[in-house]
């Protein structure tokens, strides 16, 4: 599921985020965007806030998942693109075998 919350979250890798700040999974901080210092450390900040903040929480389903990280209606969210959220992280966790 990581994997595919990070392909929906990065354009398939091809996100200014991805390539300039590390941050695979759109993850947000008090500033915005969050940077990190390489690939490695953003895929683990990615993996341990998805642990921590969802599946500890019981939040273990793409659907439940996308209540919490990518609400609809959302203020960092003002072209609406939430709304394909479930479908395109669906779309990649299926292609990826899950």
């Amino acid at each position: 599921m990581l994997a595919a919350i990070a392909m929906h979250e990065t354009g398939n890798g091809t996100s200014n985020a991805v390539k300039n700040k590390y941050n695979v999974g759109g993850m947000m901080g008090k500033n915005g965007l969050m940077s990190f210092g390489s690939l490695e450390e953003g895929i683990n900040a990615m993996a341990s806030n998805l642990k921590r903040l969802y599946y500890d929480q019981g939040l273990t389903t793409i659907e439940q998942i996308q209540k919490k990280y990518a609400p609809v209606g959302a203020s960092n969210d003002p072209t609406g693109l939430n709304k394909n959220w479930v479908n395109g992280v669906s779309k990649f966790y299926q292609m990826l075998g899950g």
